[in-house]
Order: C-alpha cells, then structure tokens, then sequence
C-alpha cells in the first residue's frame, strides 16, 4: 500500500481518502470553515486561483463558498474532513482545535497544571535578561571581601534582583554576597581574602553606560594580578 497526499491507493487500484479533520494536509480558510487542497496556496474566494480572469479556469476546490456549497458548486456541501481529504467542510474537532490548540498536544494534562510555559513566558525572558546583565554588568571577585561601606542588606532574595537595584542606583558600586545575604556597596574601599565572601563589582550603570569606579577598582586589579604573576616568573 502507498500513501499519495492524503489519499491511500490499494492494491485494486481503488483510490481510498483519509480523513483530516484538522485540515494538517490543506489550508484552512479564515473562518476555519473550509479545508482546501494545499497546492491551492490559499483558502479564499479572492485568490487568483478560485476567481481568475478567465472564470472557467477557476479551481473551486480551492474557494470556501463551493466547499461550503454556497451557489456556486456544491459537490463539496457533504465532504466532511472527517471522513475525507480536502476539499473538505471543517467540523467539531477543528473549531474545538482553534479555541483550546495546546489540547492537541497534550489533551490530558495541559490545562491540569498549576505553572504552564506558555503564562510565564514574559517573566522567564525577564529573568534570563537579569543573569545576562549580572554577567555583563559586574566582575565577579570570589574570595574576597570589600571593607567599605554598605546599604541595603538582606532585602534581596537573588542576585539578580540585587542587580538590577545597583545598577538603578548611581551611589551603589556592587554586591557582597556571604551565603545568602546580598548586600549592596555604597562604597568598596581596601579588599582582603575572605572564603565566605564574594563581591561583584559594578562596571556598567543601568544605561549600559561605563561606571567608572568600579572599571577603575578593576583595572588596578588586573594590573596587581599582572604584576604578581611577572614577579612570580623571575
């Protein structure tokens, strides 16, 4: 047996339809009425296709109102897509398909479950935002612990969060992070190794714009650093 479109020629030569109650091997007409043949191109009685120049050319199989036996042929009036291909009328499982399309994938549970990707799309993009500008926006310094002054402590409950306070706020030069306090620096002033502490140091502002304290804090690490390995290599 082999499949051709959506039709099954058998071993007699009898060309049997398959059905396609969800038009997956037509195209849908706007009001998801009419299912017409794919190589129509479209669904519509203003296509070129169905209203030609030359009106006997016009392929009705590809126009809503000759499916839906509206006057102008109406061979398609009793072809239901769930029995046959299209050309074919639509009927309760596509229309039920166009109100609720998740059930089609998963018709058991979608609508069971209390947190769904499609109702928190906006809030994950926001979030992965957040960890992108956390990354781009500060330096991590681990180990190490800034002596100067702070402000607000213990309020946030993630760094990113705290992020996004710091930025907004042109007196704030990082974060200290120790377990699961988050506390922003107002100021950093002299650095020392502590394990349980980990800094991250603000290099840009909320416009994207560079910070100049913190790029300043940085580089003079950076050169230390340099300047400590040179040393450590003679």
């Amino acid at each position: 047996m082999r499949a051709v479109a959506a039709s099954v020629v058998c071993a007699s030569g009898m060309v049997l339809s398959l059905p396609d109650p969800l038009c997956k091997t037509g195209i849908a007409d706007i009001k998801g009425e009419a299912c017409c043949p794919k190589d129509c191109g479209s669904c519509d009685d203003e296509s070129t296709v169905c209203s030609p120049a030359d009106k006997a050319n016009a392929r009705l199989a590809c126009c809503p109102s000759a499916i839906m036996g509206q006057g102008r042929d109406d061979t398609g009036k009793n072809r239901l897509c769930d029995v046959g291909a299209p050309p074919c009328r639509l009927g309760e499982d596509y229309q039920a398909a166009r109100r609720d399309p998740m059930a089609l994938y998963n018709p058991d549970s979608v609508n069971d479950v209390d947190r769904h990707a499609r109702d928190d799309c906006n809030v994950a993009v926001e979030a992965e935002l957040g960890r992108h500008k956390l990354a781009s926006y500060f330096v991590k310094r681990g180990e190490t612990r800034y002596d100067g002054g702070e402000g607000s402590c213990g309020v946030y409950t993630n760094l990113v969060d705290a992020a996004n306070a710091c930025r907004a706020d042109k007196d704030c030069f990082g974060i200290q992070k120790a377990g699961d306090q988050l506390c922003l620096k107002i100021a950093l002033g002299s650095a020392h190794e502590d394990a349980s502490k980990t800094t991250y140091i603000k290099i840009k502002d909320r416009k994207g714009d560079d910070f100049a304290p913190g790029i300043n804090v940085v580089s003079s690490v950076m050169q230390l650093q340099k300047c400590l390995k040179h040393v450590q290599q003679q």
